[in-house]
């Protein structure tokens, strides 16, 4: 009995560790094997031209299940990639994929799924991550998706480097969660703050990835080839590496043998320009130590993300780069410290051994929007260092662009978010740099310094005889020393010509067209493809109508934040239609501690509104964002049901439109701006924000353009992650409010050597959100009892804690009334079946010290233990 109500005792204190190491049931960062569908394996064949890639990827899934399935995969390509084919191959059958509105492309597709045809969907949730869907999965049986893309190889001081994203990290999601299904398959739930964070967080399961092979072929020659990331073999021309997992990024350098800094194409017959040609031009800046200017004495502002997604592999690179930036700062410098640590500014040196002491502390989540937001930074530019996991992109992106001064991004991480991060370089004016374990940090803390210090390299190219007209990027971003951008353009004609760039005479090298491929949605060579999704980056950035960004997305074949692709068979695989629904779980990025990355990752559904209503108001209460870490709750009961176990489809509506969705508990003002009227999307080259309203209706700068529909409505798979059966569940359990519970139990008493039962009624008056106070009444009826059958009582003045959306702790004092009068304590724990419901179970331990009836007066007073457990309501 004392064990007992000892281990009860000890789940009170230390719920909270508790929870973050155990392993969750179902969904979240842990998933049962064997219970969603499984890939099977990646195929990556790369195909390399100067800085042009193509690449095609083929992916294979596997349905264990005995019924025909659908699958939805949250996956990531490069920020800037152009995806122009797309097919499903289920048996014999093979399915290519057209371009349409986002949601035309939706119905057609749910129409299929209701039917019982073979179908695919790809959105676009981010630059860099986008949500498959294929429905018609055969019950144990195989299906290939096919991708075709282009993007762009870098070229840093000499050396070209191709970063092939492989997992959607986990991401911090700020906010409450709405009361409204959720619009994805993911892990979290949608928040006031961030509105699909559902469709940017897979279910992750540690060692969960199929493995990814890539073969690079280069079209011309080159020497040092090297992957910091991955073991490669190369035979000939083909340099091949393997992901066993698929759990970080893959990246591969090279030196190329020639120096081409030109490429010219013809238009191929049948496209849809009406132009002759494409061209494009590498413009390099100057290297470190070309420009030598006299250092001016400033103040630089150091925002620092040491939360549990940037440790690990992460930190293995922050840790000595954050020493080397300290180190090679000049003594006439002073450096601020934002972020997970907050350190006025000082010399470097001070500073340094400041954050050697902080370091070893674990400080949390960090909230980047807010801190951004609160950022008050002097003249000098802000040096970020981050993985940039975070799922408000757009508030992000609205707080980086009312700063004023340049933010110089290092992105660290075995998976971080590079288009979130280019982003933020290019809005602000600033650099864009990544490091990996064994990146020399001292040479990129010397660049990024000198970066900072002095101003950019004047940059322009001269066209020559090519009557270049429509150049992309229209203003030329931001390059630190020695890098280099792309910028293309259309030409009247294909010929041979000169240009220059800063001076320097160069020709331009033909690029080859040849035959588009079967399935592909544009009849255009890769520097028209190019061109066509820089294009479309410069007009989602420039605060373009949706209109205009549809039409260009329709008439060059592109996937964009309104349009979508969407593959349909023709014969029936499932007579009735497919009606259940899995996800595909994602590996853990590689060294991340990914039990700390739950806790920091999983959405706090608890969270009192009042209270996150006057931090939105007042970001000055939390300058940096949260001081603590979100807590811990079980990401299956914050989003209902997931894909993490089969769902019945045949349950979900069609379309939920904003009117019939259950209405979202209340938001701060504040927070629902940053969320719901900032677009998610921005320009991958980092010129732009976030889409926004078009200029030309005299909008205010931070007005957003209209959101794609299917990120504004509840779309079919979002009944299958609800965040509560019970409307309005959350809202009742978040708000303070008067309550009144009521509870009914049995158990065994202990008083000295006897023991007997007894049966418990009681109730109590609170008042309260996550912590209520109130005065509590039991009655007891003992039996069994050495003295005979009696009623006894106890009068509590109780204090409640909820512990998650599940779980909840109560502790009284007071006054036990048995043949005398003697005090006594109480310890609750109650436990609801369905998050947020109004009935829970219990178990209560209770103790008091009480007068008897006895002969002998030095016996009267006895100490008396119970053990409760039954059921109980909240109204």
């Amino acid at each position: 009995m004392r064990a007992l109500v000892l281990a009860a005792v000890m789940v009170a204190v230390s719920g909270r560790s508790a929870r973050a190491t155990r392993l969750p049931g179902v969904a979240g960062l842990y998933t049962p094997q064997g219970s969603a569908l499984p890939m099977l394996d990646s195929r990556m064949t790369v195909s390399v031209h100067g800085p042009l890639v193509e690449v095609v990827v083929v992916q294979r899934f596997t349905n264990r299940t005995a019924h025909a399935t659908e699958g939805t995969y949250i996956f990531p390509l490069p920020a800037d990639a152009a995806v122009s084919a797309m097919a499903i191959e289920v048996g014999d059958r093979t399915i290519h994929a057209a371009v349409e509105r986002r949601a035309a492309a939706r119905a057609r597709y749910e129409q299929a799924v209701q039917a019982g045809v073979g179908a695919a969907l790809l959105d676009q949730e981010r630059p860099d991550i986008f949500t498959q869907t294929v429905a018609a999965i055969p019950a144990a049986g195989t299906v290939e998706v096919t991708l075709r893309y282009d993007t762009l190889a870098w070229y840093r001081s000499g050396t070209w480097e191709l970063a092939v994203p492989l997992v959607v990290a986990p991401r911090f999601v700020p906010g409450i969660a709405t009361a409204r299904p959720t619009t994805g398959m993911g892990s979290a739930p949608d928040t006031d703050r961030a509105p699909d964070a559902s469709r940017v967080t897979p279910q992750t399961s540690p060692g969960g990835g199929g493995p990814t092979t890539i073969a690079v072929t280069f079209g011309e020659p080159v020497t040092a080839i090297a992957s910091p990331t991955h073991e490669i073999a190369t035979t000939g021309a083909t340099t091949t590496l393997t992901d066993p997992h698929s759990d970080h990024d893959a990246i591969l350098r090279w030196h190329a043998t020639t120096d081409a800094a030109g490429w010219v194409e013809s238009e191929p017959a049948g496209a849809p320009g009406g132009d002759a040609a494409f061209a494009a031009v590498l413009v390099t800046a100057p290297e470190l130590g070309a420009v030598r200017l006299p250092h001016k004495a400033m103040t630089w502002t150091l925002l620092l993300d040491r939360s549990a997604a940037s440790r690990g592999d992460a930190e293995a690179v922050a840790h000595p780069l954050v020493r080397a930036l300290l180190a090679a700062t000049p003594a006439s410098d002073r450096v601020a410290v934002i972020g997970s640590d907050q350190l006025a500014a000082a010399s470097a040196g001070t500073i340094a051994r400041a954050l050697e002491a902080a370091w070893t502390t674990q400080p949390g989540a960090l909230d980047l929007s807010r801190t951004l937001r609160a950022a008050a930074p002097a003249a000098g530019p802000i040096l970020l260092v981050s993985s940039g996991l975070v799922a408000d992109d757009a508030a992000v992106l609205a707080a980086a662009r009312r700063l004023g001064v340049p933010v110089h991004v290092i992105g660290v991480g075995p998976a971080p978010a590079r288009g979130l991060l280019a982003q933020i370089a290019g809005l602000t004016g600033g650099t864009l740099r990544f490091a990996v374990p064994g990146d020399d940090v001292g040479q990129l803390a010397a660049q990024v310094l000198a970066d900072a210090s002095a101003p950019p390299a004047p940059l322009a190219v001269t066209w020559g005889t090519l009557a270049a007209r429509d150049l992309v990027p229209g203003a030329l971003p931001r390059l630190g020393a020695g890098q280099a951008t792309i910028v293309l353009a259309r030409v009247a004609h294909a010929g041979a010509a000169n240009a220059r760039v800063r001076g320097d005479l160069f020709a331009f090298d033909a690029v080859p067209v040849g035959v588009p491929p079967e399935g592909t949605t544009v009849a255009l060579g890769p520097l028209g493809r190019r061109w066509a999704r820089a294009r479309l980056d410069e007009l989602i950035g420039g605060r373009a109508t949706e209109a205009a960004i549809t039409a260009h997305a329709l008439r060059y074949g592109l996937v964009s934040p309104y349009t979508s692709m969407v593959a349909i068979g023709t014969e029936v695989v499932v007579q009735g239609g497919v009606k259940h629904s899995v996800t595909v779980p994602v590996a853990v990025p590689a060294g991340m501690k990914w039990q700390a990355v739950k806790q920091e990752t999983t959405v706090d559904v608890a969270t009192d509104a009042s209270r996150d209503a006057r931090e939105e108001q007042d970001p000055s209460t939390h300058p940096t964002g949260p001081t603590r870490p979100t807590r811990v709750t079980d990401a299956t009961t914050a989003t209902g049901p997931t894909g993490a176990t089969t769902a019945p489809r045949a349950e979900r509506p069609a379309t939920v439109s904003p009117a019939d969705a259950p209405p979202a508990a209340a938001a701060p003002s504040q927070s629902a701006a940053e969320g719901a009227s900032e677009s998610t999307f921005g320009a991958d080259t980092g010129t732009a924000a976030a889409a926004g309203a078009d200029g030309a209706d005299g909008a205010d700068e931070d007005e957003a353009a209209p959101r794609p529909e299917s990120l504004d409505r509840a779309t079919p798979e979002a009944s299958a992650v609800a965040i509560d059966s019970v409307t309005g569940a959350r809202s009742f359990r978040t708000r303070r409010a008067l309550r009144i519970g009521l509870s009914l139990g049995a158990g065994l008493s202990l008083v000295g050597p006897d023991t007997a039962g007894h049966l418990a009624l009681g109730g109590r008056i609170e008042y309260g959100a996550r912590t209520r106070a109130g005065i509590e009444g039991t009655l007891w009826y003992v039996l069994g009892r050495a003295g005979g059958d009696g009623a006894e009582g106890t009068l509590l003045a109780q204090v409640t804690r909820m512990i998650d959306q599940r779980a909840e702790a109560s502790v009284g004092l007071g006054l036990h009334v048995a043949d005398g009068v003697g005090p006594a304590a109480a310890l609750t724990l109650r436990y609801h079946l369905v998050p947020w419901s109004a009935y829970s179970l219990f178990v209560r331990y209770d103790g008091a010290l009480v007068d008897r009836s006895s002969a002998d007066p030095s016996d009267r007073r006895r100490a008396q233990h119970a053990l409760t457990f039954g059921f109980g309501a909240t109204f």
